[in-house]
Formats: structure tokens, C-alpha cells, sequence
């Protein structure tokens, strides 16, 4: 239950920030309603869930040796400082909404569509390897391969929450909603991700203080 609660904190947060899947997501709802937008956001969510999943899988034999752990710690350390940073400083393009005009569209086309932009982007692979490296050689969370796979899991339910939580706010707030309120969601996305690097770095430096480097 653990491993489920911290996957789909982590997915929830990781989806927070304002690139291209979201602005799609987004985009999807104003032409073609609720639902197809939403089939793109679990188009992501699918690919979230299969990527760290993988990644938990394929690291859980070598992640326990002390000096990969430190490797592991240290990319995840420099990887989270970048995303807080990128988050905190992005600035969200105004939106227009005055042309909502809602047109019918395939479910799975949709849903392909965000399983589609999500594989074309490289980085989130190296991004969820790095990510599920550190959190195993913690230890905390992620015990065995069944916490690995509620981790993934949790991971999946949380970014399809973030999908459907956008999705009704917006259709909620249609006339009303601005631009600035992802700015300001982004940016809280960045300062929970500075956090958990001030976090690492601090177990870092106690790690390098008593072992020294080696």
C-alpha cells in the first residue's frame, strides 16, 4: 500500500508540469469534448505505468550495491535540482477558449495519440530508469518486485488523476479559467521536486561525510 500511495504521489506531481501532453490534453478537450481528451491523458498514464514498471523490473538486481546506490542518488539529485528549476521558472502561454466548439472523436484514437507523443520523447525513459534506481536504493518504499509493480501502479493512477482533475476544472471553469493557474500549479510541481533534491543532497552529503569519497 505503500508503494501504491508514494507511485501515485509521484505520478500525480511528475504530470503536474505544462508540456506537450498536457497541452494536448488540453487542446483535445476544447475540440473534441471531455472523454477524447481525457482517452489522451490515459494514453500517457498507460505509458507512465509501463516505463517506471520496466524500470523497477530491470534495476531491482543491481540497485542494492552501495556504490550504485550513491550513482543512482547523485544523477537523481542533479535530475530533480533541473525539473524544479525548469518547473519553477516556467511560464504558462495564455490559453483561448471563446472557440469551444466540442467535435465527436475515436476514443482510441485519442488514447493512441497520447501513447504516441508520449514514446516520442527519449528523456522520459532515462528520466524514469534514474528516478526508480534512486527510490530502490532507498529501500523505504520498494521492497520487493510486488512493491515494484503497486509502485507502477500507483504511478499510472496517479497521472491519469492529474489528467481528469485538469480536464474538470477546466470544463468546470471554462469561461473563468486562466492561464496563470497552470503557471502557479507548475511551479508548485517545481518546489515539491527542489525539495526532494535538498532532501537527497542532504542524505548525500551524510553519506560522503562518514565514507568519504571514494
Amino acid at each position: 500500500m505503500v508503494a501504491f500511495l508514494a507511485g501515485g504521489l509521484i505520478g500525480l506531481v511528475v504530470s503536474i508540469p505544462i508540456g506537450p501532453i498536457n497541452v494536448m490534453v488540453i487542446s483535445k478537450g476544447f475540440k473534441q469534448g471531455f472523454k477524447n481528451a481525457f482517452a489522451v491523458g490515459l494514453g500517457a498514464s498507460a505509458m507512465d505505468f509501463l516505463y517506471s514498471g520496466a524500470s523497477m523490473l530491470g534495476l531491482s538486481a543491481i540497485v542494492h550495491k552501495i556504490e550504485v546506490n550513491v550513482i543512482f542518488q547523485i544523477i537523481g539529485f542533479l535530475l530533480l535540482l533541473y525539473l524544479g528549476i525548469r518547473d519553477v521558472t516556467t511560464k504558462v502561454e495564455s490559453f483561448r477558449y471563446e472557440n469551444f466548439v466540442p467535435k465527436n472523436g475515436r476514443f482510441h484514437s485519442a488514447f493512441l495519440v497520447g501513447v504516441f507523443m508520449y514514446i516520442s520523447n527519449p528523456t522520459l525513459v532515462a528520466f524514469w530508469i534514474t528516478l526508480s534506481g534512486m527510490i530502490q536504493s532507498s529501500g523505504t518504499i520498494v521492497n520487493s518486485l510486488g512493491d515494484g509493480m503497486f509502485f507502477a501502479l500507483g504511478v499510472g493512477s496517479g497521472t491519469a488523476l492529474w489528467y481528469y482533475s485538469l480536464l474538470k476544472a477546466i470544463f468546470w471553469k471554462r469561461d473563468s479559467f486562466k492561464a496563470e493557474t497552470l503557471t502557479v500549479l507548475s511551479k508548485i510541481s517545481g518546489y515539491i521536486m527542489l525539495a526532494f533534491s535538498a532532501y537527497i543532497g542532504y542524505e548525500l552529503l551524510i553519506h560522503f561525510l562518514r565514507h568519504g569519497i571514494k
